[in-house]
């Protein structure tokens, strides 16, 4: 069996750099308290929390003058302020291409537009970019809910940084008749597009995908519907313990790819598990990942590392 990992998988370059920094932190500070989970993948929030990082829902589960982390996804402006009432020191790990949202939904917001955020509704994200608004944007998760929005004739777009630019290009083709005035920005991350684009064309050319990653990850789960969708039997999982010896018998090219807060460790795994089905004249082809995250930092905003 051959094995290939696509061009594009596992950690970009934010989702590293957010780890480095809760890394730096815990060995600077000690114990440190990450607002939700740093990234979206339970295997390496487990192993940062062995090292020091806790994840807590709220404030109110921190103890007095502890250090505060933002997570990879952002916040709202909320809890910034909460956090330095409160006195606790704050590090800020959020994705410089959120924060790049965040600053076009502002600037839009106070220019007078209706803003609307292309995004999951329930994903902490979207729901940051919201925030930043006054509470004052509206989630959208896709051209078919135009019909029944109350548009003004002055309308601004931004969208959730994990979002295909396929489905960004149809709400806009949705609202242009729609409005008399319409801005667009495509928050959408390189990353994001890199590995998309990469999956896709592997699962176009492999018997079967293994997509890993965690199964609520937006941009890991996105990837899966996008190798399916090519026609190639596709399986998302979390870790190599879920793969299935039938998923890939009679199989002889098995692509694997993964989202964008998938460790190296859990797509190696993946990689020796598939590979133990078939025996030792299995082979696996690597890309230079490395060379990828550095493709990624040049490609975030100007003046900071992406994420």
């Amino acid at each position: 069996m051959r094995i290939i990992v696509a061009r594009h998988a596992g950690f970009c370059f934010g989702v590293q750099r957010a780890i480095d920094v809760a890394l730096e932190a815990v060995k600077e500070r000690g114990r440190v308290y990450c607002i939700g989970p740093l990234i979206h993948n339970r295997q390496a929030v487990e192993d940062l929390a062995r090292q020091g990082l806790d994840v807590a829902e709220s404030l109110e589960e921190v103890p007095v003058g502890a250090p505060v982390m933002v997570r990879t996804h952002g916040a709202g402006p909320e809890l910034y302020e909460e956090t330095r009432t409160r006195g606790h020191p704050l590090i800020d790990a959020t994705c410089p291409f959120v924060l790049r949202a965040h600053k076009a939904a502002q600037a839009y917001q106070r220019d007078g537009f209706q803003v609307l955020v292309l995004g999951d509704r329930e994903h902490p994200e979207a729901q940051g970019i919201v925030q930043h608004t006054g509470g004052e944007a509206t989630i959208v998760e896709g051209p078919e809910e135009v019909e029944s929005l109350k548009l003004s004739p002055r309308v601004a777009l931004v969208c959730q940084t994990t979002q295909r630019v396929e489905r960004l290009q149809a709400l806009v083709q949705a609202l242009l008749p729609r409005t008399r005035e319409l801005c667009v920005a495509n928050t959408n991350c390189d990353a994001t597009a890199q590995r998309q684009e990469a999956s896709a064309e592997l699962a176009r050319r492999v018997d079967v995908m293994i997509v890993v990653g965690g199964l609520h990850s937006a941009n890991t789960s996105r990837l899966a519907q996008i190798c399916s969708a090519t026609g190639t039997p596709t399986h998302h999982v979390e870790t190599a313990d879920e793969l299935r010896r039938e998923w890939v018998e009679g199989a002889k090219v098995v692509g694997v790819s993964a989202g964008a807060s998938t460790p190296d460790a859990a797509i190696e795994a993946v990689c020796r598990k598939l590979a133990s089905f078939s025996g030792p004249d299995s082979e696996i082809e690597w890309p230079d990942r490395q060379a990828d995250r550095r493709g990624d930092s040049r490609s975030g905003p100007s003046g900071s590392a992406r994420g």
